[in-house]
């Protein structure tokens, strides 16, 4: 499962300043009411004995796992690119939009989301450089945490190259969303702030994800649920995303994976700026040196009004 894009977060931290700014004062609080009565407690001797708690494996015996189940080696090595199609939805304020995820093995990447009312946002890598693009904070170039996210973003099958990618990886276990305990992997990157991604027990696939991105509106905590998995090219993938960001709930859908299509690599390079000409800029002169402007002379005419020299004078 790809982390989750960190340009969809920004869209969170957007909406959820434009939520604050208009969000309605609290409700009054209930009158208090009575305390009830205590419940009595069971006779000594009949509670239940407390489960035993389940055993902590080891990281990398979670994750070899979780790769298992994903899909067989030859199936994890047999593509060389993806393009998927996303549909978002913000239920706070009843937007949806679309996204589009563009990758290759080379680490290529290109994430497009369209947002109504919002625009149009970017955020791609040449594998090399990382960049992210939309209407609030303009064309930028990555560095620190940022570019350290999005490395990992990027990457064609992180999974992996876990190692390569994450200063410390542990093991832990939490409980999931029904009540299951879930196996857990906290991946801290080498700038970024970690992640942790729990797996079910049974299936080996992913259940949860939950951490902080930062933003240029600041960091931004997350909770993700994923499910609907599906098989396609030999790889089960995630067909549906919901994530929690402050008091914002955005769900994506999958609507279409396609594996092998050929892609231009155009696309994965940051945009040009445009650049400005000012409009009394000297033009420049094959020489290649600036040409001066046109002065305006005035000539004064004689005042014989021929416009001619006066005569010389007779000695």
């Amino acid at each position: 499962m790809k982390p989750l894009p960190r340009s969809w977060l920004l869209l969170s931290s957007l909406l959820t300043a434009a939520c604050a700014s208009n969000s309605p004062p609290p409700p009054a609080s209930p009158p208090a009411t009575a305390t009830a009565a205590p419940v009595p407690s069971a006779p000594a001797g009949t509670a239940a004995a407390p489960a035993a708690p389940v055993p902590v494996r080891s990281a990398s015996d979670i994750l070899a796992d979780s790769i298992k189940a994903v899909g067989a080696p030859d199936a994890w090595s047999g593509h060389k690119s993806v393009h998927m199609t996303m549909t978002m939805t913000f239920q706070a304020v009843g937007i949806t939009g679309t996204a589009q995820r563009f990758a290759t093995a080379g680490d290529k990447s290109l994430v497009v989301t369209e947002i109504p009312g919002v625009g149009l946002i970017r955020e791609g890598s040449n594998g090399k450089v990382f960049w992210s693009q939309d209407p609030i904070n303009g064309l930028r170039m990555l560095d620190g945490a940022e570019a350290d996210q999005a490395r990992i973003e990027s990457v064609w099958n992180p999974e992996l190259r876990v190692n390569e990618l994450f200063a410390k990886v542990e093991s832990k276990n939490e409980t999931g969303p029904d009540g299951k305990v879930l196996e857990c992997v906290v991946l801290t990157p080498k700038v970024a702030p970690p992640t942790t991604r729990c797996f079910d027990q049974i299936s080996h696939l992913q259940v949860t994800e939950k951490g902080v991105r930062p933003t240029p509106q600041g960091d931004t905590p997350f909770s993700s649920t994923v499910s609907d998995w599906r098989t396609v090219g030999g790889l089960k993938m995630a067909y549906a995303l919901e994530t929690q960001a402050g008091p914002i709930t955005f769900s994506a859908k999958v609507q279409s994976v396609v594996f092998d299509q050929a892609m231009d690599d155009k696309q994965f390079e940051p945009p040009q700026p445009t650049a400005v000409t000012p409009a009394d800029a000297p033009a420049a002169s094959p020489s290649g040196k600036a040409k001066p402007k046109a002065e305006t002379k005035t000539k004064t005419k004689a005042k014989t009004g021929t416009g001619k020299s006066p005569p010389a004078p007779t000695k």
